[in-house]
This record gives structure tokens, sequence and C-alpha cells, in this order.
């Protein structure tokens, strides 16, 4: 097996805003019926490194985390990067505004949908993302629907800002990269995540599903 090495570990929070409704409508609830995709805006991933004043938030670009076992291949944003969870949760209140063709708005403010542990591997050549979920204790409908399962496993790695932006997609608003990160990469695409990367704000990273029988020494790896 290749070697392992934990990068970081800390806490996780997933968080959900419901879709933008109409300012008439009833408020959106997530104790009546199971929640269903096409009623969510977005989807946050809450990173907190355990000893340090260190929060991170990425948008997951499919609104539910990939599908280990049909090794999904998810877009994510680190949208936030802040010292405090005020400053990283400010814009998720709700709040109103008004359109010239619909009328005046309403964007609920984000939910809770689950908490729990992370830790960041380097295996071999490449990183490795994994979590479990603390509360609730076993998934319920609203984790379903959001593809939270009570342990996940993924691929990660950082897209190179630096690199053409696939077809159709628009260049990334990156903070400017130190040369030092500039040589994570080189001249690949991709380079393996890892905490310096996860600090930059705007940067993309892609998270692909990994479920096999090497994903049990990797969590006994990354929680002892």
């Amino acid at each position: 097996m290749a070697q392992l090495e934990v990068l970081e570990r800390g806490d996780l929070h997933f968080l959900y805003t419901p879709r933008v409704r109409p300012e008439t409508a009833l408020p959106f609830r997530i104790e009546s019926p199971p929640l269903r995709p096409r009623e969510v805006q977005r989807l946050y991933v809450v990173l907190r490194p355990e000893g340090q004043r260190l929060y991170r938030r990425l948008l997951v670009g499919r609104k539910r985390m990939p599908d280990a076992a049909r090794r999904q291949r998810f877009w994510a944003e680190i949208e936030r990067v802040e010292s405090n969870a005020a400053a990283v949760l400010g814009d998720l209140h709700r709040f109103e505004y008004d359109t010239k063709t619909r009328g005046r708005r309403v964007q609920p403010a984000a939910r809770a949908a689950g908490e729990g542990v992370y830790a960041m591997l380097r295996h071999g050549s490449h990183s490795h993302l994994l979590y479990r979920l603390i509360d609730p204790a076993e998934p319920g409908d609203v984790q379903r629907a959001l593809g939270i399962s009570a342990r996940g496993s993924y691929i990660a790695a950082a897209f190179n800002p630096e690199a053409p932006a696939k077809l159709g997609r628009r260049p990334a608003d990156v903070d400017p990269l130190p040369q030092r990160l500039r040589e994570k990469f080189g001249s690949r695409k991709f380079a393996p995540l890892d905490a310096e990367l996860l600090d930059v704000r705007g940067l993309e990273v892609v998270l692909i599903g990994a479920l096999g029988a090497a994903e049990a020494g990797l969590e006994a790896g990354a929680w002892s």
C-alpha cells in the first residue's frame, strides 16, 4: 500500500439554501415532505481545521455530494476563507430583492444538513478527503436528498487556475497564487489537494467518489 500521510483533520458542516421563492409563498420547511433536489438552491461544505482559527466554505456545483458507489465526479469552489464563523456565514442569511419580471423574491436562510469530522490524506500521488457524519447519527430524508452518507470518501484535486478553462465554463475568479503554490501544479491541469490549496479563495476542486477495499485502510489511518 502506498504511503499514507494525514495532512489535516477537523470539523465539517453541511449547509444548504432552499430555492428562491416569491415573497408571498409559504415558508420553506424541512420538516414537511421529504426534501427534493429541485428544492435546493445551493449546497455548501464548511471545513474548520482543528487547532486553527480558520473556516473554509466550499460550494458544491451539483447541489449534492458525489455518489461513491458510482464514482461520480463533481466540481466544487472554495468560496470563502475566513477567520471566524460569522464571516464565513455572513451572506447566508435570509434576504429579499426585487426583479423586473418576477416581482419581489425571497432567498431563505441557509439550513443545517449535518455535521461531523473530516480528514485530508495524502495517499501516494493523490489526496483523499474523508468524512464521518456525527449529527444526525444516521442519514435521514434531507441527507439522502443531498447525497450525504454516514461516511464519505473522495479523491480530491485542485484545478490549475492558469490552465485553460473547460469549454463552456467561466474562468475562475481566483486569488493570485504565490510561486510556491504555482509549483504544485507545474505544467499540469490538476494537483493533489492539500491544506495550502484549500486556503485559496476561488480555487476550483474536483471530488471523485471513491469506494473499494482500499478505503477501509484509509479510514483507519484517518481517525487513528
